[in-house]
């Protein structure tokens, strides 16, 4: 089952199944392919930004915690970790 990471539930690993390049800005790219977010990474998403937004998304990539926008959160597609 192939989900949005914007809308995974808190607390359990996911692998990112495709990113929509596309959908983000050259430099939104370039910083996420720096935290090492690519096709087959696995990751836990650990908390979101308040009660009313959605935004910040804090993600658990291996020993690094990473902040991300909702926006490109939204443009990551994920499936269960095996």
């Amino acid at each position: 089952m192939i989900a949005k990471l914007d809308s995974s539930p808190l607390g359990i690993a996911v692998r990112i199944a495709r990113i929509d390049w596309n959908a983000m800005s050259q430099d939104e790219g370039r910083r996420l392919r720096e935290f090492g977010l690519l096709e087959g990474c696995e990751i836990t998403p650990r908390h979101r930004g308040s009660i009313f937004s959605r935004d910040p998304l804090a993600l658990t990539i291996g020993r690094m915690q990473v902040i991300i926008r909702a926006k490109q959160a939204a443009a990551i597609e994920v499936e269960p970790a095996a």
